[in-house]
C-alpha cells in the first residue's frame, strides 16, 4: 500500500517527519499548520508509562477530555500495544516517522477509523524519549455520536523503512 491511501493531513506530517529527520525535502509552507489541534506528544518513561505531554484541543473533543499526563498504553489490548511498541521502537531505529492504522471505539460500541502518525522528537535526555504524534480521523467525529474514545484497536502498521547499522557491513560467507 502506497503512501498515496495515507489522508492527506497524514501525508503532510509525514513530509514534515522525514525533514526533520533530515531524508526528505523541506514541505511547502502551510502544509501541516491545520494539523496542530490534532498533535499530542508522548513520552516512553523509565517505568514502561507512556504519558501524554501535550494533547490538541481537536483531540480533547474527539476524546471527550485532555489526556495529559494519561498513559496512552491504557487505549490498547496489551497484544495490540506490544506490536505498536514494536512499531515505534522502529521509528526510533529510524529515525523517521511511523503510521498506524486503527479503530477509535468508544464504550457504547461507536467507532472511527484513524491514522495515528508518530515520529521521535531530538529533545535533551532530560526530558526523556519523546515523540510527536498526529490523530487524523478518517471520517469525521460524527461518527463518534458525541461518545468519547476508550479504546484503539489495530489494523495495519506501516513502519519506516528499515536501515543497515552505522559502521557494519555484510559479509557473506559461503561454504
Amino acid at each position: 500500500m502506497g503512501e498515496e491511501t495515507f489522508h492527506p493531513g497524514t501525508r503532510a506530517l509525514l513530509a514534515y517527519g522525514r525533514a526533520l529527520a533530515g531524508s526528505g525535502s523541506v514541505p511547502r509552507k502551510g502544509g501541516a499548520d491545520q494539523l496542530l489541534e490534532r498533535l499530542f506528544v508522548i513520552e516512553r518513561a523509565k517505568d514502561g508509562r507512556w504519558p501524554v505531554r501535550t494533547f490538541g484541543a481537536d483531540l480533547v473533543k474527539a476524546f471527550g477530555r485532555d489526556l495529559k499526563e494519561h498513559d496512552f498504553a491504557h487505549f490498547f489490548l496489551e497484544p495490540d500495544f506490544k506490536l505498536l511498541t514494536a512499531l515505534i521502537e522502529s521509528c526510533a531505529a529510524a529515525g523517521e516517522p511511523a503510521i498506524v492504522r486503527v479503530t477509535a471505539e468508544t464504550q457504547s460500541g461507536y467507532k472511527l477509523g484513524a491514522e495515528i502518525l508518530f515520529t521521535p522528537l531530538k529533545v535533551e535526555k532530560m526530558f526523556g524519549e519523546r515523540y510527536l504524534c498526529l490523530f487524523q480521523s478518517l471520517g469525521g467525529d460524527a461518527f463518534l455520536n458525541g461518545a468519547q474514545i476508550t479504546r484503539l484497536r489495530l489494523g495495519s502498521l506501516h513502519p519506516p523503512e528499515a536501515k543497515a547499522p552505522k559502521g557494519m557491513r555484510l559479509v557473506v560467507v559461503n561454504d
